[in-house]
Formats: structure tokens, C-alpha cells, sequence
């Protein structure tokens, strides 16, 4: 199906307007790689990272295509009704604040970093708790799979001074268009589209060296892959929006990777802060500033 899918978008043509987003809405293309099918210990997830950038800076993977366009619909079609079990043995660690709709009771774990790693200043949250809690979970042994849900190379744009530090309400994605938006921005042209492109691949460079530190510290078969990607012009479109089937948006990167740890990182992850369950304020704040509205 998804081989299938892949060369249907990879011809489709014409542009993509707004009118034809929404009828797209209506007609929900499914498909795209499930990551419960494939075999994998350890699972990072790249917010937003194309194919094709990732395999300028890491040299590695194959293209794939994403089940999604966005976080949520990601999140709607890989943790569905049919891997309750293979979800009863998992580890979820997530930077994308979205993973406060998830039922909790159907994962070994769901480790929401953003809620105690936010950082005010870059409106988002860095990569790095992520890694120190990931490794912190991994190396527990107590469940068979564990996912690592970094939040770049999503906007903001933290890799580089381009787009390094935006405050939490100066920046929107899907949904919401507040004149801050990086993508609809470049759409009107008032941010250089190559300055843009730019530091989102910085954004991912800065990334991927936390992503070393896991690789390095965590035993088994681990794979890098992301949700979904971005458009970058592509179909007339810059970003991702919902439920589009388009290859710009759901081409991802596929990486396999045979891990050993070699126990150079020291997590500092308490026991306590894995099962704290405490009340999360500011969750709809804090999803506005990533750019997304309630729907």
C-alpha cells in the first residue's frame, strides 16, 4: 500500500489550495509505515524532519512514508486499538505537548519532558531532557520498546541565531496564522525562503547531537525516524497541515541502527520523576506557543 501510495503522490499534479486542503480533510488518505509492524528497540522520533534533510546531514536511512502530516494525526493512527499489548510494554518520552490527549493507562509509560522541561526562552523544549530521560528508561529494562519523541526539527528554530529565540506566542504552525508564523511568512514573503530552510536544518543539526549521546548510550536495535515532514514549496505549500497525502509532507527517514552502550553518559533522571503524575497546567498555552489550536 504504501509503495502504492508513495508513487501516486510522487505524480499528483497541480497546485494545492486552501480549498483543496480542506476537501482533502473530507477524503482521509490512510497508508504510510505503522512502527508497531516493524522490528526496533528503541524508537527517536525527529519532529517535522524530512527525508531527504536528514540524509544531507546524517548521510544515513531510507525514505519512507509517514501514516501522518502532523503530531496528532500521527499519534491517532500509530497508537491505535490494534497494539493494545505491544502499548501495555512501551515507553513513550515525549517533547511534543500533544501526548497530554493520550490515555495513559494503555502505555507501559508516557514521560511528558515538556511538562518540566520547557524553556521560556526558545518556546520549546531543547533536545536534551528528552535524551536524559530516554537513556534513563531504556537502560531500566523494564519495557520492551521505548519511543524518544524529540520536538526538532519543528519550528522554532533553536539550532541557529536566525530563529533562535522567539517567545511563546510569536510563532504558529497549522491552524493559526497570528503574522508570526515562520511558514506563512515565507508564503507572503517576508522571511527569505532560503534563510528559513536554512535554520531549519540547523535546527536539526542541533538535534542530532543529543541524538548521538542515545545512540551511544543505549543497547539494542534502535531506528530514527519522524512523524511527519515540512513542505518546503512543494505543491505550492510550506509546512504541514492535516491529513495531506502529499510525499513533501509524509517522506521521512527510515534510519537502523545497531546500538551498544558504551555508558559515557550519566542520566540524571530520579525514579520519582519517571512516575510523577502530577496535575499538567498550561497545557493549551504551551500547544498554542508550538503553533497548534484545539480542534
Amino acid at each position: 500500500m504504501s509503495k502504492i501510495l508513495g508513487r501516486v503522490l510522487q505524480y499528483l499534479p497541480g497546485d494545492v489550495t486552501d480549498i483543496g486542503l480542506r476537501t482533502l480533510k473530507r477524503f482521509r488518505i490512510r497508508g504510510g509505515r505503522h512502527i508497531f509492524d516493524h522490528s526496533w528497540d528503541v524508537l527517536i522520533i525527529l519532529d517535522a524532519c524530512r527525508y531527504d534533510m536528514y540524509n544531507k546531514i546524517v548521510g544515513r536511512g531510507n525514505p519512507v512514508l509517514s501514516a501522518a502530516s502532523t503530531s496528532t494525526e500521527w499519534m491517532e493512527e500509530t497508537f491505535s486499538g490494534s497494539y493494545e499489548e505491544t502499548l501495555a510494554n512501551t515507553a513513550y518520552i515525549s517533547a511534543n505537548p500533544f501526548s497530554n490527549q493520550l490515555d495513559e493507562s494503555r502505555f507501559g509509560l508516557v514521560d511528558h519532558v515538556w511538562s518540566d522541561h520547557w524553556d521560556t526562552d526558545l518556546g520549546t523544549i531543547p533536545p536534551e531532557p528528552v535524551s536524559d530521560h530516554g537513556i534513563a528508561v531504556a537502560r531500566s529494562g523494564e519495557y520492551d520498546r521505548v519511543i524518544l519523541h524529540y520536538m526538532q526539527p519543528h519550528f522554532p528554530f533553536i539550532g541557529s541565531e536566525q530563529f533562535g529565540r522567539l517567545g511563546r506566542s510569536t510563532f504558529g504552525l497549522e491552524g493559526q496564522d497570528d503574522g508570526q508564523n515562520v511558514w506563512r511568512m515565507v508564503e507572503r514573503g517576508e522571511i527569505d525562503a532560503d534563510r528559513a530552510i536554512d535554520a531549519y536544518y540547523d535546527n536539526l543539526r542541533y538535534a542530532y547531537k543529543s541524538v548521538e549521546t542515545v545512540l551511544e548510550n543505549v543497547d539494542g536495535q534502535v531506528v530514527i525516524t519522524a512523524d511527519h515532514a515540512n513542505a518546503l514549496g512543494e505543491w505550492n505549500l510550506w509546512g504541514h497541515r492535516a491529513y495531506v497525502p502529499f510525499k513533501a509532507v509524509r517522506e521521512v527517514p527510515w534510519d537502523v541502527r545497531e546500538c551498544i552502550d558504551s555508558e559515557t553518559y550519566e542520566s540524571t533522571v530520579s525514579e520519582e520523576e519517571l512516575t510523577d503524575d502530577e496535575d499538567r497546567e498550561g497545557v493549551a498555552e504551551r500547544l498554542r506557543s508550538l503553533g497548534y489550536v484545539e480542534e
